[in-house]
C-alpha cells in the first residue's frame, strides 16, 4: 500500500494534500530502513525537489503542516542525513521561515491555571489561516493544546539541529520546567483535556496527548544533557503509554483517580491508534543508544536489538530484569546503565564466574544518572537488575503522594463498596506485594464523578493494609493519595 502511494507521477507529487503527503513519505523512509531499497529514497528525492517548488501553494492549500510542522522538520532532517539531498535544506529554511514561532511560544510559555474547554461553543483554534495572520485567542488555544504543544517541542529540536540554534535547542527543557510545576500528570506527560488542565487528581490526560509527548521526550534524548527527558520517558513509557497499551479498547483520555468505568461500546480512533503506534515505536527506539565509546542502556523493554560497536555486530538480548550481549568475539566497550529517578534497581554484572553489583541502589530526589561500566566483555556476559524493597513516595498535589517502584506507579484499586482511603503510613514491599496502611475519610462509590483528593483529610475509624496494584494494570483506581492530617 505504501509503495503504491509513492508510485511516479509526472510532477513527483503525492496524491493528497501536504498533510497526507508529509505521511506517505514518513512511512515511504520507514519502509526503506527496512529494506534498504534504495529507490525509495530516488523517489522521496523527487517529492522534496516538487515539495519544494510548490510549498507556498501547498501550504496555503493546507496549513495545518505549518501550525504542527516536526512531523515533516524531523523527516527532511532524518532524510538529508541518509541523503545529502540539498533541497531538503532549502525546504527547511523555508518551513522555519514560515511556520508558527513555536520556539518563542515555549520560551515564554506562562499558562498557570488550567484552561478551561467548552464543548459546547466549540474550542478547536481555527489554523485555516497563516501563522503570521492568526489572532491572539486561537494563538492561546494552540500553545494551550497539549498535544499541539508537545509537537512544538518536537519540532523545536529538529529545527536546532538543522539550523544550530540553541535557543532551538533549548526550548524544549525550558518549558517543560514550566509545565512540571503546573500541569503534570503523574502518570507522565501534561493533564489535558486537550488543553491543559492543571495537576488535580481529576484531571483527564488525553491519550494522544501520551503518545505526543512520549515522542517528544524521545527527541531530546539525542542531545546532550538530556537526562530529564530520558527520566521524563521511563514514566510515560511505563505507566501512561502502558495503560493505553493494556486496553483492550482505547479511550480518548485516562485518569490518574477514577471510579468511572469504561464504555465497552465505546470506539476507537484511527488517530489515536495511529500516534500510539507510532509512540510505541519511539519507545522501543530508545531501549537502547549508541554513543562514540559504547552503547548505553536507557531502560528495559523485552526485545532483541543488533547493534554494531567497533565495525563488530552484537545482539543486544533484554527481557524485564537484564541484559545479555551476544557476540561471535569479546568486545571492548564502555556500557552506560541509566538509574532513572523513578527506579529501584541495583545493577550487577552477570554471566561471569563471579557475578558481583557494580552499582547499588541510590535513589536521587532531581534526576538520574548513568553508571558507566567499561570492560572487555565476554559473550553472553550482560547486566542485571537487582530488585530491592525500596518504595519511593512522591509528593503532589494537595499534599498528597503517589508510591513508584521500579518505575511503576502504584494504585489502590476501586471497588463497588470503596471508600476515599487516605495514607496513614509508609508503603512497604514484602513478600512480593507493595501494601501501605489507610483509612477511610469520605465515601467515593463506582459510578460517581470522581473529585480532587481532599487536603490532609481527618483519619476515619476503619484502618486496612491495602494491597497496592501497577498503576496500568488497574481500570478503577486511586493513584494520587490524601495524607491523613496528624495532630500535633
Amino acid at each position: 500500500m505504501i509503495l503504491n502511494a509513492i508510485r511516479d507521477t509526472e510532477n513527483g507529487s503525492i496524491e493528497g494534500k501536504l498533510s497526507v503527503q508529509i505521511s506517505i513519505a514518513r512511512a515511504a523512509f520507514a519502509v526503506y530502513e527496512y529494506n534498504t531499497d534504495r529507490s525509495i529514497l530516488q523517489r522521496i528525492a523527487v517529492w522534496c525537489r516538487y515539495l519544494e517548488i510548490e510549498f507556498d501553494q501547498l501550504t496555503r492549500e493546507d496549513t495545518l503542516p505549518l501550525y504542527q510542522p516536526a512531523d515533516l522538520m524531523e523527516f527532511l532532517v532524518r532524510f538529508y542525513q541518509v541523503t545529502g539531498v540539498k533541497a531538503v535544506l532549502r525546504i527547511c529554511t523555508r518551513i522555519r521561515a514560515a511556520a508558527f514561532n513555536w520556539t518563542s511560544a515555549l520560551h515564554t510559555f506562562q499558562q498557570s491555571i488550567p484552561v478551561q474547554n467548552d464543548n459546547q461553543t466549540g474550542s478547536a483554534p481555527d489554523l485555516s489561516v497563516l501563522p503570521d495572520e492568526i489572532d491572539y485567542d486561537d494563538r492561546e488555544k494552540l500553545i494551550n493544546h497539549a498535544e499541539m504543544l508537545a509537537d512544538g517541542v518536537r519540532y523545536s529540536v529538529y529545527s536546532g539541529l538543522f539550523s544550530g540554534n540553541g535557543q532551538d535547542l533549548a526550548a524544549g527543557k525550558t518549558v517543560w520546567r514550566y509545565l512540571h510545576k503546573h500541569h503534570y500528570a503523574l502518570c507522565g506527560g501534561t493533564t489535558s483535556n486537550p488543553y491543559l488542565c492543571g495537576r488535580a487528581s481529576d484531571q483527564p490526560i488525553s491519550n494522544r496527548a501520551v503518545a505526543a509527548w512520549t515522542e517528544a521526550f524521545a527527541s531530546q534524548m539525542i542531545l546532550d544533557d538530556s537526562e530529564w527527558a530520558l527520566d521524563e520517558m521511563i514514566r510515560i513509557v511505563f505507566n501512561a503509554l502502558d495503560d493505553c497499551l493494556n486496553r483492550s479498547v482505547i479511550c480518548e483520555m485516562q485518569k490518574v483517580n477514577t471510579v468511572e468505568k469504561t464504555n465497552p461500546e465505546m470506539t476507537e480512533s484511527d488517530i489515536l491508534l495511529a500516534r500510539l503506534t507510532r509512540a510505541a515505536a519511539a519507545a522501543y527506539l530508545h531501549t537502547v543508544s549508541l554513543t562514540e565509546n559504547g552503547i548505553c542502556i536507557n531502560y528495559l523493554l523485552p526485545g532483541k536489538i543488533m547493534v554494531m560497536v567497533r565495525k563488530q555486530p552484537v545482539l543486544v538480548d533484554i527481557d524485564s530484569k537484564r541484559v545479555v550481549f551476544r557476540s561471535k568475539k569479546p568486545f571492548s566497550a564502555m556500557v552506560d546503565v541509566f538509574m532513572p529517578v523513578t527506579g529501584t534497581s541495583g545493577v550487577s554484572l552477570t554471566g561471569t564466574k563471579d557475578d558481583h553489583t557494580v552499582a547499588e541502589y541510590k535513589h536521587q530526589q532531581n534526576a538520574g544518572y548513568y553508571v558507566h561500566l567499561k570492560k572487555e566483555w565476554q559473550n553472553e556476559e550482560g547486566i542485571r537488575f537487582d530488585n530491592t524493597d525500596e518504595v519511593l513516595c512522591e509528593n503532589t498535589h494537595h499534599q498528597g503522594l503517589c508510591i513508584i517502584y521500579n518505575n511503576r506507579l502504584f494504585s489502590i484499586p476501586v471497588h463497588d463498596d470503596n471508600m476515599f482511603y487516605a495514607v496513614k503510613s509508609e508503603p512497604e514491599m514484602k513478600d512480593g506485594e507493595l501494601s501501605v496502611m489507610v483509612c477511610d475519610t469520605a465515601v467515593l462509590r463506582t459510578g460517581e464523578r470522581s473529585t480532587d483528593i481532599p487536603v490532609l483529610p481527618s483519619a476515619g475509624d476503619r484502618e486496612i493494609r491495602m494491597i497496592l496494584t501497577p498503576y496500568s494494570k488497574t481500570l478503577q483506581r486511586i493513584t494520587m493519595l490524601p495524607r491523613v492530617y496528624n495532630h500535633v
